[in-house]
């Protein structure tokens, strides 16, 4: 058997993560714009079957602590909120803005969650950004422009529940970064998101009712297997291999190669959805992620 080094297992882990997440935005775009699926119903699905995976692979592993999350009374409301509000609320905005644009473009979106740091940040300390800072969020907030107006700086490119669901996911991602800190810092990563998708996706099944969908939706083999991607590959196995890489590089590093994600997404869109992304839209991408991941490297301390 061979041993890697523990930074290729890292980056093996985090990259797998990456591009499967990146995956699994292209098979939620095709159920959402193609077969009409809910997002709030995919939501539901997603995190209700993910969380049951993910906890059950952790305690058949870990076993010890399984419970530990639940005992006292900080750590409860702690679970509680990362469940409502931080898990359950990226989910459904990153699916809402995949309905309402495309995965690729939604991917894209939420890279830009460091730009929405560092303005959080220096609100809050009030302090300026650095001058790197400063010339990174310019081109990421220029780039975003470019790609939702295709260049045309008079009209989007784009729905305005698309533009707005987008602009919604970075703040979203900053949300679901900052405030599970607490929780990610006493317990594992898999515990903590494994009863955070169960929470909320047992809470949304009396809202959503998921068992009625075949009367409002047609669902074919091919809706179904995208449906257990989503569930085991895109989130499940993704969120676990991800979280995984923590072990062995540190999270700036996995920073970096989670960039990977917009990249398939964008190659799978084009390739199998047949996604328009023409010259103003890579550009504008382009002016979004390359100052993102440059900001990973200076953030890297």
């Amino acid at each position: 058997m061979i041993r890697l080094p523990a930074g290729q297992k890292g980056a093996i882990l985090a990259l797998t993560g990456s591009i499967l997440w990146g995956i699994m935005g292209v098979s939620c775009q095709y159920l959402l714009q193609y077969k009409g699926v809910p997002a709030l119903w995919l939501v539901n699905i997603r995190m209700f079957f993910a969380g049951i995976i993910l906890l059950v692979a952790d305690y058949m592993i870990y076993r010890k602590d399984f419970l530990a999350i639940w005992k006292g009374k900080k750590n409860i409301i702690q679970l509680l909120i990362f469940s409502f509000i931080s898990i359950m609320w990226v989910q459904f905005t990153y699916l809402a803005s995949v309905e309402h644009m495309n995965a690729a473009m939604a991917t894209v979106f939420i890279s830009l969650t460091p730009i929405v740091v560092i303005l959080w940040v220096s609100i809050t300390k009030h302090h300026l950004p650095r001058f790197y800072e400063i010339v990174c969020s310019a081109s990421a907030i220029i780039g975003t422009i470019v790609m939702v107006t295709h260049g045309n700086m008079l009209s989007l490119s784009i729905s305005e529940e698309g533009f707005l669901w987008g602009i919604i996911l970075p703040v979203a991602g900053v949300i679901y970064t900052v405030q599970p800190g607490y929780l990610m810092k006493h317990f594992r990563p898999s515990n903590v998101v494994g009863w955070g998708l169960l929470i909320g996706g047992t809470a949304l099944l009396p809202v959503v009712q998921p068992w009625d969908i075949s009367q409002t939706v047609t669902i074919d083999l091919y809706s179904i297997a995208n449906l257990v991607y989503t569930v085991i590959f895109g989130t499940a196995l993704a969120f676990w291999t991800f979280l995984s890489s923590l072990q062995y590089i540190k999270p700036y590093i996995a920073a970096i190669y989670e960039m990977i994600e917009p990249i398939s997404a964008i190659l799978l869109s084009l390739m199998i959805l047949g996604v328009l992304y023409e010259l103003p839209e890579f550009i504008g991408t382009l002016m979004i992620l390359c100052p993102v991941f440059y900001l990973s490297f200076r953030h890297q301390t």
